[in-house]
């Protein structure tokens, strides 16, 4: 089990790097089970979560902007150091007691740091079937985000236009096995059909 959450976080993205450098040219234009992306696609809104992430955890130096064109030797050096950007900024001193502007709106460091953890695992899953490729992340750490995870969908609205609705962060929660690996279930939860 890791010793601290950022180092958790610095193993799945450690292992979805490993996923993306992986990628075969033939794969970059292959459908996901995020059904509204490519292998390619995916990737490139991890790099921009990564980014926007960084910078609101108080990244010094703003990354240059993806190019649609970028070809995938570069796409995949990218992915390296956006997550090493967002690893450092996660690293700095105070950064999981501050309050921060994220997407979702003002949270704790450490609740940026678990959707950031929670985003890799799930993409990780994404991108991993999508290359018929393993995700081998830790256990602990799947479980952990899968019960904060189970925390965060108890908190957000629902009926119409909720977490399930256009434009919405997840897909309707479905429903695993009990024996199913700790990634499939958090998978399931966040609306993937792992029967895939």
């Amino acid at each position: 089990m890791s010793a601290t959450p950022v180092t958790a976080f610095t193993e799945v993205v450690d292992t979805v790097a490993y996923l993306v450098e992986h990628v075969e040219e033939q794969r970059w234009s292959a459908p996901t089970p995020c059904t509204d992306w490519t292998v390619r696609q995916l990737i490139d809104h991890l790099v921009a979560g990564e980014r926007t992430f960084a910078h609101v955890m108080g990244a010094e130096a703003p990354l240059p902007a993806l190019d649609a064109d970028t070809a995938p030797e570069e796409l995949k050096r990218t992915f390296r150091t956006s997550a090493a950007t967002l690893v450092a900024a996660f690293e700095a001193p105070g950064a999981l007691e501050r309050t921060v502007q994220a997407p979702v709106g003002e949270v704790p460091g450490a609740v940026a740091l678990h959707l950031q953890t929670i985003e890799h695992l799930v993409h990780g899953w994404d991108l991993a079937r999508a290359i018929g490729q393993k995700a081998l992340f830790d256990d602990a750490t799947v479980e952990r985000e899968t019960e904060f995870a189970r925390g965060l969908l108890a908190r957000l609205p629902s009926g119409p236009g909720a977490p399930s609705g256009p434009g919405a962060p997840f897909a309707p929660s479905r429903t695993a096995p009990e024996d199913a690996p700790a990634l499939d279930r958090l998978a399931a939860l966040l609306g993937r059909d792992i029967t895939g």
